[in-house]
Parts: structure tokens; C-alpha cells; sequence
């Protein structure tokens, strides 16, 4: 174990670092005055849900910058069941990932189909071309 100090706000306090044989949850828990996440807090399903999905496909996607936001999205990366997404008309360094299960990502036509509102991608001045996006 090795100790070293953290600076914020004018307030040195001290920082553990767990590098020495074996790391203790215990120990780390109880030094930190944390709780742990107990497993039936966790969703996740033992088996990875299957991806199906190809790069170029369009779909429709919360934006992860305003979450209120539903914007079209192209796949653009794939790695296991994780989707490489960017928002139409951004660029690759606003990319982000999802899951092929997330309730974030939905087939084209949902914003219409339950009245939603879908952004048009940015530099796009009206909702005019969504209407070809979506038919």
C-alpha cells in the first residue's frame, strides 16, 4: 500500500493506493466509509444480447449531450454488443457507445410513430428531410 496526498481546494488529504499483493474490498470499503452495490442491483443479463446491426445503419438515438433530444444516428463502429454511434451531421469526436439493448437507441420511425420529436442532424435548418429519413 502506498500513500500519497490529494490538493483540491487548499485541503490535503490523504489518497490509498492498492497496489501492493492483494487488493481487500473489505479494507477499501470500510478506509472509505463506502458500501458496496449489492447484486441484485445489477441487470445485466449473463448472456450478451446478440448484435445484429452493421456499420451505415441509421437509426434513432437520444442525444447523450441533451438526453431530451432524439436525433438520427449511423452506426459507425461495432465491438461486441456495443454500438459506435454518431449523431448525423457531428463529427467523430462527439461519437458515442450503446449497448444493442439500450432503451437509448430505437428503430427509425419511433419518434414519428409515438409522437416524439426527432432533431433534425446538425447544419439541417428544418425538419423537411427527416420526412426521407423516415419513410
Amino acid at each position: 500500500m502506498f500513500s500519497y496526498f490529494c490538493y483540491k481546494k487548499k485541503v490535503i488529504k490523504p489518497v490509498i493506493l492498492y497496489y501492493d499483493r492483494h487488493f481487500s474490498w473489505e479494507k477499501y470499503l470500510k478506509e472509505t466509509g463506502a458500501v458496496a452495490a449489492l447484486p441484485h442491483c445489477f441487470r445485466q443479463s449473463t448472456t450478451p444480447p446478440v448484435n445484429e446491426f452493421k456499420a451505415g445503419m441509421k437509426l434513432e438515438a437520444q442525444d447523450p449531450r441533451n438526453t431530451t433530444s432524439t436525433c438520427i444516428a449511423t452506426v459507425v463502429g461495432l465491438t461486441g454488443s456495443r454500438l459506435r454511434l454518431r449523431l448525423d451531421g457531428s463529427d467523430n469526436k462527439n461519437d458515442f457507445w450503446r449497448l444493442v439493448d439500450s432503451s437509448e437507441i430505437q428503430p427509425i420511425g419511433n419518434c414519428e410513430k409515438n409522437g416524439g420529436m426527432l432533431q433534425p442532424p446538425l447544419g439541417e435548418k428544418d425538419n423537411t428531410l427527416l420526412s426521407s429519413v423516415v419513410n
